[in-house]
């Protein structure tokens, strides 16, 4: 296998590949209670059914291991930490990591900061919440996005509401058309346009699996654990 083939492996950075409208939590997000009840999910990544790396959510309540803004004891903080190698004979071919953390209050979200290594591409970006706006850099260089916006981290309930995410990777706004194909709380939907993801939900609204085609055409799969 080529390197110059692997480094097509993955497309959109996992489920942070980059929702106007939303002014708080929606019905999907009142009748799924807003925010996950536990307080973690953790992912297999698979591709051509073999496990190529993790994807992991923490979620906590006023805390979060790193100190990039503000937050208050109530407030709601998803962190994501995504680890994936791929090799052959022993060599390392592709790797790629991301580290991101959200921090919500009032349904909205206040922040939102990551760093991602794609395979040496590097990327880092910083979003905090000024006035009705998110504002903040993205690799050095001012961004900025609505307030109601929703992460492409793809936890939130209010997902398939979507017409637009916030790339957690790069940042950028990226609009998508949302199909739901079975209704929450049990549910399955999927999205096209500046990010593609089919999506399945369980009982509790929490995500289960999510599968998206690869740069290379192939499908990648988050299988929960």
């Amino acid at each position: 296998m080529q390197r110059r083939q692997m480094l097509k492996l993955l497309g959109g950075g996992m489920l942070g590949g980059g929702l106007t409208g939303l002014c708080g939590p929606g019905a999907a997000a009142t009748a799924c209670g807003g925010y996950p009840a536990g307080d973690r999910w953790a992912f297999d990544v698979l591709r051509h059914d073999a496990v190529i790396g993790d994807h992991v959510f923490t979620f906590s309540r006023g805390t979060a291991s790193r100190d990039t803004a503000p937050r208050d004891a109530g407030d709601f903080v998803v962190e994501v930490a995504i680890d994936i190698t791929v090799g052959f004979l022993g060599v390392t071919l592709f790797r790629f990591t991301h580290r991101a953390e959200e921090i919500w209050r009032g349904g909205l979200l206040q922040a939102l900061t990551s760093e991602t290594d794609d395979d040496g591409t590097l990327w880092q970006v910083r979003y905090e919440r000024q006035g009705d706006n998110l504002r903040g850099s993205v690799n050095g260089a001012p961004a900025e996005g609505p307030g109601d916006i929703l992460p492409a981290s793809l936890w939130h309930p209010d997902t398939p509401r979507a017409t637009r995410l916030l790339d957690t990777v790069d940042g950028g706004i990226k609009p998508v058309a949302a199909v739901v194909l079975a209704p929450p709380p049990a549910g399955h939907f999927r999205l096209t346009g500046g990010i593609e993801r089919e999506v399945w939900t369980d009982a509790a609204c929490g995500l289960t699996r999510v599968v998206f085609p690869a740069r290379d055409g192939s499908l990648i799969t988050l299988a929960r654990r």
